[in-house]
C-alpha cells in the first residue's frame, strides 16, 4: 500500500472519495497530509484551498492523516467511515457503511442502512440513517432522523429535532433550545434539567403521555406519536 504525502496549508479542506472499503481519517498535531491506499489519485482545487483524494478499488483500508481541526468531506458507497481526533466541519455520505466521528465543530452524517455515531459536536450536527441506529454523546444543536433505528443522545444543550417511524427517541436535553420530536410507533423519552418549565404541546392517538414538568415558558417542547408513549421527566 503506497503512502502519499501532501505539503499544504493547515486550513485546507480535505475531500475524500472511495467506492468500497473502510476509510479511516486521523486528525493529529501535524502540518501535512498523508494518505495510504490503493491507486491514490489527488487533485488540488479552489486555488489550493481544497485537496481532493480518490482511492481506487481495493480491499485494504483507505487511511488518511491530517492536521487537527481540518474540514473533511467524505463520499463512499459501501465502506465504513471512522474519524478519530478533533475535526472542523465534517460531511460524510455513505450507502451502507457505518459512520463514527469522535469530535467535530459541525457534522452532517448520512447513511442508508448503517449506524451513525458522534462523540462530541460543538456547534450543530445533522444525523440521518434509514435503517440504522443513531448514537451521540455531547452535542449542541442537533437534528436526527431514522426510519427503524433508535435515536439516543446523551446530552444536547441547544435546539433538538428528531423523527423516527418505529425506532425510539431517547435524549437528555440541556434546556437551552426548542425541542421537537416525532415518531409513529416508537417510544419517546426526554430528560430536562431540574427546574426547567417547558411550554408543552403533545399529540398522540393511542400512546401514553407522561410529563413530570410544570408548564411554563422556558422553552417550547413539541412531541408527537401515533401509538408510542411519550415521557418527559426532570433529571
Amino acid at each position: 500500500m503506497a503512502e502519499h504525502r501532501f505539503e499544504l496549508p493547515v486550513a485546507v479542506t480535505l475531500r475524500l472519495q472511495s467506492r468500497t472499503g473502510r476509510i479511516d481519517v486521523i486528525a493529529e498535531p501535524r502540518d501535512d497530509i498523508v494518505a495510504e491506499g490503493d491507486k491514490i489519485e489527488s487533485l488540488v482545487e479552489d486555488g489550493g484551498a481544497t485537496l481532493k483524494i480518490r482511492n481506487g478499488r481495493g480491499s485494504r483500508p483507505f487511511v488518511v492523516r491530517c492536521p487537527a481541526g481540518t474540514d473533511v468531506a467524505i463520499g463512499t458507497q459501501s465502506g465504513a467511515v471512522r474519524l478519530q481526533g478533533d475535526f472542523g466541519i465534517v460531511s460524510i455520505t455513505t450507502m451502507s457503511g457505518d459512520i463514527a466521528v469522535e469530535s467535530a465543530d459541525e457534522a452532517d452524517l448520512r447513511t442508508m442502512s448503517a449506524s451513525v455515531e458522534i462523540g462530541r459536536c460543538r456547534v450543530r450536527c445533522r444525523l440521518n440513517t434509514a435503517n440504522g441506529k443513531i448514537v451521540a454523546g455531547s452535542v449542541h444543536a442537533a437534528s436526527a432522523g431514522s426510519l427503524s433505528g433508535a435515536i439516543k443522545i446523551d446530552l444536547v444543550t441547544g435546539a433538538f429535532k428528531a423523527r423516527s417511524v418505529s425506532g425510539s427517541i431517547d435524549a437528555t436535553c440541556g434546556g437551552e433550545g426548542a425541542i421537537a420530536v416525532k415518531t409513529v410507533s416508537g417510544r419517546v423519552h426526554l430528560v430536562l434539567p431540574a427546574g426547567v418549565e417547558p411550554q408543552t404541546h403533545f399529540k398522540t392517538l393511542s400512546g401514553r403521555v407522561r410529563c413530570d414538568c410544570r408548564e411554563g415558558d422556558d422553552l417550547r417542547l413539541d412531541a408527537m406519536s401515533i401509538s408510542g408513549s411519550i415521557e418527559v421527566v426532570h433529571a
